[in-house]
């Protein structure tokens, strides 16, 4: 693993050893598993595994968290923004939209948009300020948007077994 910048991380998925693979899908199915009870499944020492999820957090690599469900918490309208900002201002723009609170999935693009974002608001009407007011008047360098509310969603998941066998699949 090599730290390109601030918060992002450029990995080779084989750099993973197969204990840290197991101790990942492990932990997608519970992260409030006791590192005893994974030491025993894995069959390998707690200490071990305390060792190994320490690294793998420390290093940015993994995150343990709590996932919710939008709509049971409240959350009116989740939107896909895609935002075109002036050449030159795009790292920028996205460090400031990242800062906003109800934003919670910056990613850099490269083709028709430059930066996509989603975004969480109480109601449509909260969700036109952001996009007509906020947004602009935070981020001067943003030239236009395009905006995609979500209506139902299919499939919200994180399965690091299915991408572990893709990526030794490819190899």
């Amino acid at each position: 693993m090599s730290v390109a910048k601030k918060g992002e991380y450029v990995m080779n998925p084989g750099a993973l050893d197969p204990l840290d693979r197991r101790i990942i899908i492990s932990l997608e199915r519970d992260g409030r598993r006791p590192y005893r009870e994974i030491a025993r499944e894995l069959d390998v020492s707690e200490g071990t595994i305390r060792q190994r999820v320490n690294r793998l957090t420390k290093q940015g690599i993994i995150t343990i968290t709590a996932v919710g469900n939008f709509l049971a918490l409240g959350v009116g309208v989740v939107a896909m923004v895609m935002v075109r900002v002036k050449p030159g201002h795009v790292e920028q723009t996205a460090e400031i939209l990242a800062g906003f609170p109800n934003i919670r999935f910056v990613s850099i693009t490269f083709g028709s948009t430059d930066i996509i974002i989603q975004a969480l608001h109480s109601s449509p009407q909260s969700m036109h300020k952001f996009v007509s007011q906020e947004m602009p008047r935070a981020a001067a360098a943003i030239t236009g948007t395009e905006t995609f509310q979500l209506v139902s969603t299919l499939k919200s998941t994180w399965n690091w077994s299915a991408w572990f066998e893709l990526s030794d699949d490819a190899d």
